[in-house]
Parts: structure tokens; sequence; C-alpha cells
């Protein structure tokens, strides 16, 4: 009953439509993950400072405040996470909201924080950072592994999209402000990207590209923030399906439930006006779409 609507073909693109899973009304939903053996689907409300949870069908629905604002987060073996905070990495009991700060991220800089992260297929947490204040390019990526802090991409406004081939060997991200979807050649054996190259650029009244999960194809679902959408690249660029999601500020979206085939959305009331609010009261929710391709199972963080 959570499932889409019927697709249909328009010049070889695919189009389904999601559907409200939970009407939570985010500030501003990220991060979303679906976590294998709890069997639940977690995300975070980041100016709302919490982190939200349900099983695959959005019931047994549970929010945990937080002290801070949540970016984005990795799982551990050990039941905590790895949480990137708006003032840098933590380790995060979910079930306590209790975190320990271990590592600090450019706390002088006015209006920087942390941002959207993801675990590559050996278990490093990569993740960057924006530039709330005036979206300049000051914001490093890094990559942390078994706890040793190291830059890998500079000079970053808003560092989002970053998601990882299944085999683990191309890097996809992206810069919002730019528009473009980067791919890099990536080293698993030292978690380095390189090769910088431009995977696909969003044109006039898209939107911005937001957060992105992997398929077992290599197919990259990418959110479309200001686009009410979610699109999948095939690894070669190509555009081959479309989600129309009925609110416009899309963010983030993964894929999971039992069989790994529904893709769950997050979106965003932030940079709406009362009038845009008014006309789309289910901003912020939380989305669902049953899709025809499985995702793959989230790498916990490697400690």
């Amino acid at each position: 009953m959570m499932a889409t609507a019927g697709a249909r073909e328009d010049i070889g693109v695919s189009f389904l439509d999601a559907q409200l899973l939970v009407d939570c009304k985010n500030l501003l939903g990220e991060g979303v993950q679906w976590h294998p053996r709890r069997r639940r689907l977690f995300w975070t409300d980041i100016k709302g400072q919490a982190l939200w949870s349900c099983d695959e069908v959005g019931g047994n629905l549970k929010t945990k405040a937080l002290d801070a604002p949540l970016c984005s987060f990795a799982f551990c073996d050990d039941g905590r996470m790895l949480g990137a905070f708006a003032d840098g990495l933590a380790w995060l009991d979910p079930i306590t909201g209790q975190r320990r700060l271990f590592e600090d991220y450019q706390t002088e800089a006015v209006g920087v924080r942390m941002n959207d992260g993801g675990v590559d297929r050996q278990g490093r947490f990569v993740v960057g950072g924006i530039d709330e204040a005036e979206r300049k390019p000051i914001t490093p990526v890094w990559s942390v592994d078994r706890g040793r802090v190291r830059v890998v991409i500079d000079d970053v406004a808003i560092a989002n999209s970053i998601a990882f081939s299944p085999d683990g060997r191309v890097m996809y991200f992206t810069d919002t402000v730019e528009g473009e979807i980067r791919a890099y050649d990536y080293n698993p054996a030292t978690g380095t990207p390189s090769k910088r190259r431009s995977f696909v650029s969003l044109g006039e009244g898209e939107g911005k590209p937001d957060g992105s999960t992997v398929d077992v194809e290599g197919g990259l679902w990418n959110a479309r923030f200001g686009g009410g959408a979610v699109a999948r690249y095939l690894p070669d660029g190509t555009l081959d399906t479309i989600i129309r999601v009925p609110v416009p500020n899309v963010t983030s979206c993964a894929l999971g439930g039992p069989t790994m085939r529904r893709l769950f959305i997050t979106t965003a009331q932030i940079e709406m006006t009362p009038a845009m609010l008014d006309a789309n009261p289910q901003a912020g929710g939380l989305y669902v779409v049953d899709v025809p391709v499985r995702g793959i199972q989230q790498v916990s963080y490697k400690r």
C-alpha cells in the first residue's frame, strides 16, 4: 500500500511517483539509511536536532532529541553511530542520544558545519562540510579511517552526493552550488579519489544535486533539492528513471527494506516561504517508492 503508481516511458526514461510514508515535517531531513540487522530506517533532521527511525512501512516511529545538529552518520558494528555533527565527529548512542565529540570541524569559521557523508566499501567514512553563511568554497572533505582523519578534497561550499560504485572504484561527489555531480577514480586500498571528471550536470529547473545512493547495477540515485525528484543515472551518466516527489526540496535517498527495493526519500521545509509551505503541507516528510532494482547493504564504519 506504500508502493508507487505504475511507471510510464517517455523518451526512454521511466517515471514513478513517491508516496508519503511519515508526515514528520522535518526542517531539514537528511542522511537516510537502512539498517538491515535492526530492520529499521534511520534519518536525521539537522535543523530539528533529532534522530528519527521507523520500520519499512513507517511504523514503530521513534525520535531522539540531540544536543547538537546531526548532519550525517555511519553505523558501527557495536551498535553506536559515528556521527558528523555540526561541530565535528562524535560517537553517538542512538538509544540515549548521548555523544562524545572526538574531532572538531572548523569551529573557528562562522556559519560552517559538517554535512553529507558516506561509507566506502572498505568501511571508511567520507564526509564533507557546508558554508551556510556565504556558500563559499572553504570546507574540506574528510576521510575517516579507523579514527585517523585526513583531507581528500578541499575548497568545497556544500558537500553532497557522497556515494561509491558497487566495486568501490568510483566515488561520486557534488559541490551542490555547482549543479554538477562529479565522478572520481577511487583507490580502495588507500581511500584516495583521483581523476576528477563530470558525471552529470543538472539543467535549468531541475534543482540542485543533493544526497545519493547506489544500487547493485551501479545506478546512482540522486535527490534534487528544489527539483521535487530523485533521478537515477546509469554508470555512463545516462538518465534512466525519475521519481516524482510531491514536494520541492528533496534531500537524500536510500534503498532498503527486506528486499532492498524500497527507495526511502527525505525532504525539507527550509528555504520555503510561508506561501510555499501552505501549498506543500507535507514538505519535510519521509517518502517511499518501490523500485525494480535492489540496493546494496550498508557497510559499517570500521573502527
